[in-house]
């Protein structure tokens, strides 16, 4: 009988353990954006001050969390091994899956809004889909070349003037699809651009990954298979590298943001030299680096400021909330989404 009652205490003194547990997790996610916003806000040259993980509730046991972007004042969140894609709150709470395929076998890797198209990079099937944001219903998907016989593999995703750019790692180039059909012109879907070329020296790809397009229009890529980050206009021409050398290096680039904290030293040079993109006043670039567990921060023409992301172990996906200088950092190992203050 003391035997049973013994078992029987244990058993409930396992399950009113699992309940604080839950409890004190709940409360400490729930509290992150509070308590974010009760952080000094850093400058320029110090790194972001990290708040805490927020876990994710993902859509089957086998997804994983890999990209992320900020539409409005909410979270998405995509996923290896799921076609959903999930909508959180401005405070982190779970709004709805959009699950874009019914369940049939996929791997987000890039995710973007525009209007009221959501664009999502199926790296499992290779394909680009375009969704309704708001029903979150599957309008089309596009995975051909022009031959009509040539599957893409598609990764990343990014928006920019009516078209939509996309890494292709079969290619290892980068595709400029149109947005908009424009009667006898172009039809939505139609491949208007790829690049670099087979003649551009220094900037050819070797499976490219994340994209990430700045305010004055460069295009920037990931470029895993030559750690490094290239960036290119949006016509496709070479623009720049980034810096290279010691803490600069790259092991494996892969997710893009930018904040809005300019270089003290490009605004300096701001009014003595003619740049009418803005460049010089824009904010840092901050560059997840998926093997070595950091993202590495950069100004805005590449050249190397600081490294942070000592708690992650498996990052890969960013984004950044400008107004309320909030980062976020999905860590496919921990299937969570790391925050951070800046």
């Amino acid at each position: 009988m003391r035997q049973k009652f013994s078992i029987a205490v244990f058993i409930l003194a396992g399950v009113v353990i699992g309940i604080l547990i839950w409890l004190i997790s709940s409360l400490t996610e729930t509290d992150l954006i509070n308590k974010a916003e009760n952080i000094e806000a850093t400058t320029f040259t110090q790194p972001p001050v990290f708040v805490g993980f927020k876990n994710i509730e993902s859509p089957d046991s086998s997804a994983q969390v890999f990209a992320l972007t900020i539409h409005e004042d909410k979270l998405l969140v995509s996923f290896l091994n799921s076609d959903c894609i999930q909508e959180y709150s401005s405070t982190l709470e779970l709004i709805r899956n959009i699950c874009l395929l019914n369940g049939e076998p996929a791997s987000i890797t890039g995710i973007v809004v525009e209007g009221d198209r959501l664009y999502a990079a199926n790296y499992r099937t290779g394909e680009l889909h375009l969704a309704d944001y708001k029903t979150g219903t599957l309008i089309n998907s596009f995975g051909l070349f022009p031959d009509q016989q040539t599957s893409m593999k598609l990764f990343g995703v990014a928006y920019r003037s009516d078209a939509i750019y996309v890494s292709d790692s079969r290619t290892n180039q980068i595709l400029a699809i149109s947005a908009v059909t424009v009667p006898d012109l172009k039809d939505e879907g139609e491949l208007l651009l790829s690049f670099p070329s087979a003649e551009t020296n220094g900037y050819q790809l070797s499976f490219p990954t994340f994209l990430a397009i700045t305010p004055d229009g460069r295009l920037l890529v990931s470029d895993v298979g030559n750690k490094e980050v290239k960036a290119f206009t949006c016509s496709g021409r070479p623009a720049h590298l980034f810096e290279k050398g010691g803490e600069a290096n790259f092991s494996a680039p892969m997710g893009i943001a930018f904040d809005n904290l300019p270089s003290p030293e490009l605004i300096a040079l701001k009014d003595s030299v003619f740049e009418p993109s803005g460049i010089y006043e824009q904010g840092r670039i901050h560059i997840v680096d998926t093997k070595l567990a950091k993202v590495k921060v950069f100004n805005a023409l590449g050249k190397y400021v600081l490294t942070y992301g000592e708690e992650l172990e498996q990052p890969n996906g960013i984004a950044i909330d400008q107004t309320r200088r909030l980062i976020f950092v999905a860590d496919t190992k921990r299937n969570a989404v790391g925050l951070y203050k800046y």
